[in-house]
């Protein structure tokens, strides 16, 4: 093979297929030229090996760093969900219950806009909760994408919003617990101002709440045939 015909392919292929080929011709490496990833200066293979583990330092620690703060936040957010499961089951009445979760969605978890509303007519009245009727098609449809066990986060249409909060102030983001064991007859719904509730935000403990608050009531919701 001559130099004509020699191709950088193929001094790679060679060296990926003879990994020992330098421990043969040591000196060969303290005359190859390695450029510097950013300042396209000639360094020794020592230098540029130096550069390559920093980078993969860096880019490690900024993982590390991240996996760190995601932890944080979690274990926050677990005591607040162990906060309200207290809470929610020291209640005593349905009327207590239902008072619970607002003071607590609102105060523990500071979200500002709170609504619970039911398809079907409960047992019992409750203050704080109403019922949406089959009247309205936009709630129909809301009843209808909605999965139990899957909360759902992101940005709703103004008349939804309207019927669900019962106020003109439209919201960046919005977050629809399902509630019900056998079939949603209701949901609690979370507004806020900001994109809090962006669709790509994680429902493990958002699910667990609205288990929980399914478990709470789901009795005044039970049909006995």
């Amino acid at each position: 093979m001559t130099q004509g015909t020699l191709h950088p392919e193929e001094v790679v292929n060679y060296l990926d297929q003879n990994r020992k080929f330098f421990h043969a011709c040591p000196n060969l490496l303290d005359e190859l030229s390695i450029p510097h990833p950013k300042t396209g200066k000639a360094v020794s293979l020592l230098e540029r090996q130096v550069f390559q583990l920093r980078e993969q330092r860096d880019a490690l620690k900024v993982e590390v760093d991240t996996l760190v703060n995601i932890a944080g936040e979690n274990g926050q957010l677990f005591l607040k969900v162990q906060k309200f499961t207290k809470a929610l089951m020291a209640t005593q009445t349905e009327q207590a219950a239902m008072d619970c979760i607002y003071e607590q969605m609102a105060t523990l978890f500071e979200v500002e806009h709170i609504a619970m509303v039911s398809w079907d007519t409960p047992k019992i009245c409750l203050q704080g909760l109403s019922q949406l009727g089959v009247s309205q098609t936009w709630a129909e449809t809301l009843k209808g994408s909605l999965e139990m066990g899957k909360p759902a986060c992101g940005f709703v249409e103004n008349e939804w919003q309207k019927g669900l909060f019962h106020t003109k102030e439209p919201m960046k983001s919005v977050c629809i617990l399902p509630l019900g064991q056998e079939a949603v007859w209701g949901v609690l719904a979370l507004g806020s101002q900001t994109e809090r509730f962006n669709p790509n935000l994680g429902t493990y403990f958002l699910t667990m709440m609205s288990e929980l608050i399914t478990a709470k009531l789901n009795h005044l919701f039970k049909r006995t045939d």
